[in-house]
């Protein structure tokens, strides 16, 4: 699959700089995704998408200016940031629900990185360096077409560090909410909570009033509408626009509160609580955000976090809504669209925008029908910067910290999703919680590659030590291998004597082919007897503990009070590998499996009595594997240009009646109901190691094994032990277990 994707992707560039620059004005189209839907656009869905607009807008607003504060910046840089978003999206985006615009990992991101340049560049400065610079990488991404990069972050990680965030965003509100003044909210969580108790004495009543009071308000109207308004959108618009709600209702009290306030010498206010005060009206000017080189390489770990935060949220959010509506997106133009719109955003005094979870699950609620909602948004923010600015002065910041909170708090997941976490996947849930402490007490950067970082190692492991399963019959079922340790009350038998079936569930790369001969000779030690002549003192290597490691090996499998000796076991006869799950062999794996079959083939006695029969088969093997051994001959070297013709393996079924016997193939195999072929293909030559099942597999040892005796005259000589009676004797006892 990787080798078709990267072949499939190389061709799609050649012919792209092929066709250039015929291809410029299609390639232009694609990108706008606005010329495919706005010609459809009907009345019909006006009304829905003003809707939509109008409520992400009133949402946006207070949102916009609580997570600006949550970044360091001035409350007006929330709401660039968020007409930026909204109305750029309309163009390029290939999602109905999504809007973009400030979210509060993001803010709590940038909102370190402008703490850590503090007194070096100002923070709208910051903010716009992170914004360009993110945007680019990501315009890069979406270029290459290399979304699958966003495959190695799991979705466990992601859900881990955004708990993190959005409860450290909450523990920095909390000494604003209550009204406790003087506290450095960008310190440490743990700094924080004990020096808010230490000043608690200091607090502000009237501060403290406003805070409880919009929360209050907040999870009052949340909780009466998910009680009594289910079902019903116009009930549910009150808890969507509670924001909105509590923010003027704050306001209006805060100007009564403090229309009698004070003046000092030069005019200004002295407010009884603490208030925005002055916001700038209308939009900056545009400015071109400048970066020294050496600055640069300092602030680049946080960069990267904010690209991979970024990334991660939008594209997670994005396919939610697309999966939950039924509809297709484009992670790649998603990738363009948000490097753009990011790249846009930093020279208007904007900071990083992605995807937000809930002001996209409000559009999906009013039941928004295409992007043009973004721009309603858009475009009622604007309306709010040239005309709404002097009302903002009045709000209070203990009633924006209460919007914050209940903002930021669904972005916690309950103890529910770890435990389920938990109970599906052990190293899912420990790589959930080290990204969610490690962003709570260190920071969102470290918390996200200390998580993925986990993951992969897990996921390395993994590749690195499969899972290895030997394969044992169901008694009642002749046609079913099944690996026993998985449940103790299967009946299963072995397989006929001298025959082992392993199955990997891997790959067989340079990871795992080491581990994967060692556990395979080991498990021949433990069920079959050596086959070939036994050395004597003067011909053993110096380090050779074969004997007590066999034997060690075998008090395992059979228990520490077994006396199990060679002449117990059978010989090794032959060895089937269940290939079905094995999707490639690199040259490292095939190394291993050519230097598995020689040390078997010692193991059986090839190497001492060369008319011993001992051969290695392969079962549900896949066309690009049987094709990679076909070629190195493992199975025997086949004709280099009759392979070239060859494209798809097809798999016939042979009814196992008149047509079948008497069938045989070039080494003598016998059809069992089905056979593998390969067109005219020279693969048919090794149809005898080759088979669809492993009943296929085990019959035609069986018959190779008996031809084998009949045309080496001298090899039923070293039969001994169990392995006394002839083939065909021991092919009629092993008929039972078919039964």
């Amino acid at each position: 699959m990787a080798d078709q994707e990267l072949r499939q992707f190389g061709r799609s560039v050649f012919n792209w700089f092929k066709a250039f620059p015929s291809n410029t004005p299609r390639y232009l189209y694609e990108r706008l995704p606005i010329l495919k839907w706005m010609p459809k656009y009907n009345r019909h869905w006006a009304l829905r998408d003003i809707v939509a607009g109008v409520t992400v807008g009133l949402i946006v607003v207070p949102q916009g200016m609580s997570y600006a504060k949550v970044a360091g910046l001035p409350v007006q840089h929330g709401l660039y940031s968020a007409y930026i978003g909204a109305i750029f999206y309309c163009f390029m985006g290939t999602s109905k629900d999504l809007t973009i615009g400030p979210t509060a990992v993001i803010s709590l991101v940038t909102g370190q990185l402008v703490t850590e340049l503090s007194g070096r560049m100002t923070p709208p400065e910051v903010a716009a360096i992170s914004c360009i610079c993110v945007g680019a990488l990501t315009f890069i991404l979406g270029f290459l077409r290399l979304g699958i990069i966003l495959d190695f972050f799991p979705t466990t990680v992601l859900v881990g560090y955004t708990t993190g965030a959005a409860a450290t965003i909450v523990i920095q509100q909390i000494p604003k909410w209550l009204g406790v003044p003087n506290i450095n909210n960008r310190a440490p969580i743990y700094t924080i909570i004990i020096t808010m108790f230490q000043a608690i004495r200091t607090l502000s009543w009237l501060d403290l009033v406003f805070g409880l009071v919009g929360m209050f308000i907040l999870v009052s109207i949340g909780l009466s509408v998910d009680r009594w308004g289910r079902g019903r959108f116009s009930i549910q618009l009150i808890k969507i626009s509670r924001f909105f709600i509590v923010t003027v209702l704050a306001t209006l009290a805060s100007y009564l509160v403090n229309r009698d306030a004070p003046h000092d010498a030069k005019g200004n206010l002295i407010p009884k609580i603490s208030i925005l005060k002055t916001v700038p009206s209308g939009l900056p000017p545009p400015r071109v955000p400048s970066i020294d080189s050496d600055l640069f390489s300092e602030i680049v770990p946080k960069l990267l976090a904010i690209l991979l935060a970024t990334i991660l949220e939008h594209i997670a959010i994005s396919k939610a809504f697309a999966r939950r509506n039924r509809y297709q997106i484009d992670t790649n133009q998603e990738l363009l669209t948000l490097g753009l719109a990011n790249i846009t955003a930093s020279f208007f005094g904007a900071y990083t925008v992605t995807g937000s979870f809930s002001r996209s699950a409000v559009k999906f609620q009013c039941g928004v029908k295409s992007p043009f909602a973004g721009f309603i948004t858009g475009a009622l923010v604007l309306l709010a910067l040239f005309f709404l600015t002097p009302a903002f002065f009045y709000i209070p910041d203990a009633a924006l910290s209460a919007v914050i909170m209940v903002a930021v708090a669904v972005l916690i997941s309950p103890p529910s999703v770890f435990i389920q976490f938990y109970k599906v996947n052990i190293w899912d849930f420990l790589a959930s919680q080290i990204a969610l402490w490690v962003t709570l007490f260190d920071s969102v950067e470290t918390g996200i590659v200390s998580g993925v970082g986990f993951s992969l190692a897990v996921l390395l492991f993994r590749v690195a030590r499969p899972n290895l399963n030997v394969l044992r019959q169901l008694k009642d079922r002749p046609d079913v291998f099944v690996d026993a340790s998985i449940d103790s009350t299967l009946n299963t038998v072995p397989a006929p004597h001298g025959i082992l079936v392993f199955r990997i569930e891997e790959s067989t790369t340079f990871p795992n082919a080491e581990t994967f001969k060692t556990w395979v000779v080991d498990e021949v030690y433990k069920y079959t007897r050596f086959g070939g002549r036994v050395k004597d003192a003067s011909e053993r290597l110096w380090s050779d503990d074969l004997e007590v490691h066999i034997s060690r090996l075998r008090k395992v499998a059979h228990g520490p009070e077994s006396n199990i000796t060679d002449e117990d076991l059978p010989k090794l006869r032959s060895v089937i590998f269940d290939f079905s799950a094995v999707n490639n062999v690199d040259s490292t794996g095939l190394q291993g499996l050519f230097d598995l079959r020689e040390l078997l083939k010692d193991y059986a006695g090839v190497t001492d009595y060369p008319s011993t029969y001992f051969e290695v088969h392969f079962v549900g093997i896949q066309a690009n594997v049987l094709r990679v051994l076909e070629l190195s001959g493992i199975t025997r070297p086949v004709d280099p240009i009759a392979l070239q013709n060859v494209e798809v393996l097809e798999t016939v079924k042979v009814d196992s009646s008149e047509e079948t016997e008497g069938i045989k193939d070039a080494t003598g195999d016998i059809g069992s109901g089905a056979i593998s072929v390969l067109g005219t293909s020279p693969f048919l030559k090794e149809a005898g190691l080759v088979h669809l099942t492993i009943r296929d597999a085990i019959d035609s040892v069986l018959a190779r094994s008996e031809i084998w005796e009949k045309d080496v005259p001298h090899a039923g000589d070293q039969q001994s032990g169990s392995d006394s009676d002839s083939v065909s004797d021991q092919r009629a006892k092993t008929e039972i277990h078919y039964v």
